[in-house]
């Protein structure tokens, strides 16, 4: 985004979050990467609900985006979610992140034309009845956001008689909302590090359901505050010092956080969920047949790794990002939410995974197990049958006379570790001696199911034991498929150094090599052997590697096809493509490009730009979309290709005069020698043409005349049809050598 093109709001330039040029002495580049999206997406169309004290619909920022229609207040059921206690700050806050209105006034929010609306909490009177209403409000809306949950670990526990209703109620988000696609469920993981709880020890947060978000500050790094957990997808910006506080709408007037109508010192994981319900929003704009599992797996694949120092990081045993396995951590999820990366993979995104769709396999393990002071102790499931996994959850039954001795960690068959529970607050579980629990892990995104799994317990301190009385373990993902889809980002530039990440291979199915995330320029050809750059790192397809289809990103990409049906995709950028042989679709997209077809019966679509579109042999379908497009057209015997959209005075057609061997005419625009082009009204016109290039304008033929000027076509025959036959001048024509 240019500079003329920035939001001129007052407040964006101490919006860090936004974009991070230092201005709070942070590390300049760590932000959401969301002005670049502007461009094309700003969230329109796109419902989202506040799940907080109430949203003060007044503001000024606020206003013109607000759809009080759909609210409601939870405690007084009634249609109206606005803040009423003097305490009810808070969901202001949040709803500006998400989509303050781009307006020349305050602030700026992420999805700045999405539609708000508020599901109001009573914090302090609300009970628990409420609460569940509200869950039940989820499937009216495409993405809702909680910043709010509970304080103490395990309490929010839905084997628990209270809490059972809110397993039933987000289920029924995921599977009603959006006509099935699911509601896309937000968040905040929690803002208690240093009591020791985590994101995992609620069932909230941890429903395979819901997107936890950790927090982060100015520098990248994980802030003091925000709660780890297993379970937590992707992390966003909560600040962590007085300086980089977060920007954001405030209640008007004297009440809220300040008396300025805005907030200057919002933050905590609070601030991080909205940030993610803002990008959710952009990505469902670019594309509204995502469904909810979707959305979450595009977060996965498209976070950003920043503090890589952090100790918790690992790589786990699947295949499909970057070359090998995905980057995790108990404090960051996969990384940094990367409103950039997102949305391209959002518009490229062709699965559609919903509740319907989703597959599991589980196992029990009722064997009791006894915990032994300062030991460990081990038990094993082994799941048969095939599942790539997204999500996994562990049932325990288990009795400790101190649970704050106690770590869980559940291995994989793949060797990744994943620890769920780790020494919870003596406080907090102070008089807790009995757990029923399920945790949850989204750490073995993208492995294998089947195998050996094995859980550990293990005791960190002195005087206490208990048993693992019996456990259950349930994976969900989708069902083995050999049409693969390895995604790359721009971390192949830093992760792609590792040999094993520089060769692609693959064993069948209809496959995909998606870039759509890379912002550089590419240089992919889908041959095994030969050399491939992208994010500046080597990438080549091992022999008997086959990849039918290949999506690029922003820069200006070179992709070439093999020998079977490709589906070629520039992106954006000034992209060249070449199908080679087989029936191969050319998608162009953004940007002015260059789109050969090769051999057999391709259909090149340039888009939008510029575009230079050559069929070659066989008969193939040009569409040169938007912008002043260029239709390079074969001689006689090499095929007849139909132009779609060609607009005289607009577009060109291309011969070469190394093809149209008798063309006399000088290069450029248009006949130079008399007597070379001709338009006729009918067939039988044409046979008594002495022209050597003929057009047919009731049926849109072009014809060349192999003969010369000898009337009769000779061994010549129709080059091309144009759709609609559209009135030719000689003009429309350019020659080249």
């Amino acid at each position: 985004m240019s500079r003329s093109n920035r939001p001129t709001d007052p407040l964006f330039n101490q919006q860090w979050y936004l974009q991070n040029s230092g201005q709070t002495g942070g590390k300049p580049g760590i932000d959401l990467n969301v002005l670049p999206i502007w461009q094309n997406y700003t969230g329109r169309d796109v419902q989202v609900a506040i799940v907080d004290d109430g949203v003060d619909y007044r503001h000024p920022d606020l206003n013109n985006n607000y759809n009080l229609a759909a609210d409601v207040d939870t405690a007084r059921r009634l249609a109206d979610g606005a803040p009423i206690l003097l305490s009810d700050n808070h969901g202001t806050a949040v709803a500006g992140l998400v989509a303050a209105e781009r307006n020349e006034a305050g602030s700026v929010g992420i999805a700045y034309d999405a539609t708000l609306s508020s599901i109001r909490l009573d914090f302090e009177a609300g009970s628990l009845d409420d609460t569940v209403f509200a869950l039940r409000q989820f499937a009216n809306f495409d993405v809702v956001n909680n910043s709010w949950g509970y304080g103490t670990p395990f309490i929010d526990n839905f084997a628990e008689r209270d809490f059972a209703p809110f397993q039933p109620a987000l289920e029924a988000a995921v599977e009603e909302g959006r006509d099935g696609l699911g509601t896309v469920v937000v968040f905040a993981g929690g803002n208690a590090r240093a009591a020791r709880d985590s994101a995992n020890y609620h069932n909230l947060q941890n429903s395979r359901y819901s997107i936890a978000v950790a927090a982060l500050d100015d520098q990248g790094d994980r802030t003091s505050y925000s709660s780890p957990g297993a379970n937590l997808l992707v992390s966003a910006f909560g600040g962590d010092t007085n300086t980089d506080g977060i920007v954001s709408t405030d209640r008007v007037g004297r009440n809220g956080y300040a008396t300025t109508d805005y907030t200057d010192d919002f933050g905590g994981t609070s601030a991080a969920a909205p940030m993610v319900t803002g990008v959710v929003a952009l990505m469902l704009e670019a594309n509204p047949n995502l469904g909810y599992r979707d959305v979450q797996e595009i977060l996965v694949y498209s976070a950003r790794q920043t503090d890589r120092q952090n100790s918790t990081w690992q790589t786990n045993g699947a295949t499909n990002w970057n070359g090998g396995g995905l980057a995790s951590s108990t404090d960051y999820g996969f990384g940094l939410v990367d409103a950039h990366a997102a949305v391209r993979l959002a518009e490229t995104w062709r699965m559609q995974q919903t509740a319907r769709n989703e597959r599991n396999l589980q196992g029990d393990q009722p064997s009791a197990v006894t915990i032994r002071d300062n030991d460990t102790a081990s038990s094993q499931i082994r799941l048969t049958g095939g599942l790539t996994i997204e999500q996994v959850e562990v049932e325990v039954d288990l009795t400790h006379t101190w649970l704050g001795d106690l770590e869980l960690t559940l291995v994989s068959p793949n060797g990744t570790e994943s620890l769920l529970m780790s020494r919870p607050s003596a406080i907090a579980t102070q008089g807790l001696t009995d757990l029923q629990f399920t945790f949850s892990s989204a750490q073995f995104w993208g492995e294998q199911a089947a195998g050996n799994w094995t859980l550990r317990v293990s005791d960190r301190a002195t005087a206490d034991e208990g048993v693992l009385k019996n456990w259950s373990l349930r994976v969900y993902g989708d069902d083995p498929s050999p049409n693969d889809t390895y995604t790359y980002t721009d971390s192949f530039a830093r992760v792609g150094s590792t040999a094993s990440r520089t060769r692609l291979q693959d064993d069948g199915g209809r496959d995909t090599v998606n870039a759509a995330a890379v912002t550089s320029n590419l240089l992919l050809d889908l041959r095994p052997g030969i050399r491939n750059r992208i994010a500046g790192r080597s990438l080549t397809l091992t022999n008997g590697t086959q990849i039918e289809v290949a999506i690029g990103g922003d820069g200006n990409d070179r992709i070439r096809g093999n020998e079977t049906n490709n589906l070629l995709t520039g992106g954006r950028g000034n992209d060249q493509l070449v199908g080679r042989h087989g029936r191969d679709r050319l998608l162009g997209g953004a940007g002015n490009d260059r789109l050969y077809g090769g051999a057999d019966r391709d259909r090149l679509l340039g888009n939008s730009g510029n575009d230079i579109l050559q069929g070659s042999v066989g008969d193939d379908l040009l569409t040169g979309g938007t912008g002043q497009d260029r239709f390079v057209l074969n001689a006689s015997g090499a095929g007849v290709d139909r132009v779609t959209d060609f607009v005289s005075g607009t577009d060109k057609i291309v011969l070469n005069k190394a093809a149209f061997t008798n063309l006399m005419s000088s290069v450029g625009t248009g006949f130079s020698q008399v007597g070379e082009f001709a338009s006729v009204s009918s067939r039988g016109a044409i046979a008594t043409q002495s022209a050597l290039i003929v057009y047919n304008e009731s049926t849109g033929q072009v014809f060349y005349n192999a003969n010369g000027r000898a009337p009769g076509l000779g061994g010549g025959s129709a080059v091309a049809i144009l759709s609609d036959a559209p009135t030719l001048t000689a003009n429309d024509f350019v020659l080249q050598a």
